[in-house]
């Protein structure tokens, strides 16, 4: 039985690991989530062709018009959460510092009704990677992107409204705490012991060799010390770089490679288990933040469980009922 506190040296989160309440009930997701194509918006737009793309890709390349064999394609989300225009200064209203709601909320959605990511085969999820880069970068340039969030929800508990496959993408005219939080973090990681957080992690990891999922020359995918949720799992880059953007055309297959495997797993073990995934990046721009290049950008992929009570809401101390080196062990051997 694991029954201990950890804290995350990165974002200072605490996780408190209690695998003896493995054995509580936990809520089921008993109907399995599933749209139809005559019930699927996507396919209706596709159809009709209403939605103008801002991105067509056809196999890995940019084209110029919505052909009918289009493999992925990026367009604006009808119900956005931000408004497009552009961000005006930061204001204070009392005691409360408040931003324009401006910036981009886009999709990037596959051709596919049927298939999700435990699915792809390495190509399709390489377009995939190469969507999210392409329109990072082409973001970043835009005034209001101070931070841009990439992001895919797969089930009902991971809050996926639409079944069709698709991802988010959402540019903020400020930099989250949660982010710099972390890049405080590592600066002050660096500052303190003269190395970058991101390596001492992957070396000590790489040492203990017990929470390695998979790893090849480019990636590693582990389950984390100070895992926040049951088999979550984070892919790193080997090469140090802070911005996603940066992510080249020889990595990308790689990384393709990585998140099919480990989404693949994570599916068999836990019977198409609902999750989200995410990229934690640092900002686009550089200017006025300390310790940028101490960062490190990365995958993280989040199964949905259980869903956070009391003690997770009141003190942000999250639990965890799965020790990561059995989870890791679990997924390593499917």
């Amino acid at each position: 039985m694991l029954n201990e506190f950890r804290q995350d040296p990165v974002s200072g989160e605490w996780v408190l690991f209690s695998t003896a309440r493995a054995k509580k009930p936990h809520p089921k997701n008993e109907e399995r989530f599933y749209q139809s194509k005559e019930e699927c918006v996507f396919e209706a737009e596709r159809m009709s062709q209403q939605e103008t793309p801002i991105a067509v890709y056809n196999n890995g390349k940019l084209v110029d018009v919505l052909s009918p064999d289009w493999t992925t394609i990026v367009i604006p989300n009808k119900f956005p959460v931000l408004k497009k225009g552009t961000c005006g200064p930061i204001n204070y209203t009392g005691p409360f510092t408040v931003a324009d709601g401006s910036g981009f909320h886009e999709l990037v959605v596959t051709r596919d009704h049927e298939k999700s990511f435990a699915q792809f085969n390495d190509i399709e999820t390489s377009e995939i990677i190469q969507v999210y880069r392409d329109r990072y970068n082409s973001i970043s340039k835009d005034g209001c992107g101070e931070y841009i969030s990439i992001f895919h929800n797969h089930g009902r508990l991971a809050g996926a409204s639409v079944y069709h496959n698709h991802s988010q993408i959402i540019s903020m005219p400020m930099v989250p705490t949660s982010i710099a939080q972390h890049m405080n973090g590592a600066r002050e990681y660096f500052n303190r012991t003269g190395k970058r957080i991101h390596e001492s992690l992957l070396d000590w990891e790489m040492s203990e060799d017990k929470r390695i999922v998979y790893q090849d020359e480019y990636f590693v995918a582990l389950c984390p010390y100070a895992s926040r949720a049951p088999y979550e799992i984070k892919i790193f880059p080997k090469n140090p770089s802070a911005n996603f953007g940066d992510i080249t055309d020889v990595e990308i297959p790689f990384l393709a490679k990585v998140m099919n495997m480990v989404l693949k797993k994570l599916s068999s073990a836990l019977d198409d288990v609902d999750y989200a995934f995410f990229i934690h990046t640092a900002p686009p721009k550089k200017e006025g933040l300390q310790g940028y290049d101490l960062y490190q950008w990365h995958l993280e992929i989040m199964p949905r469980l259980s869903i956070d009570a009391g003690l997770e809401l009141g003190t942000n101390v999250l639990i965890n009922s799965v020790d990561p080196d059995e989870a890791a062990k679990v997924l390593r051997n499917i």
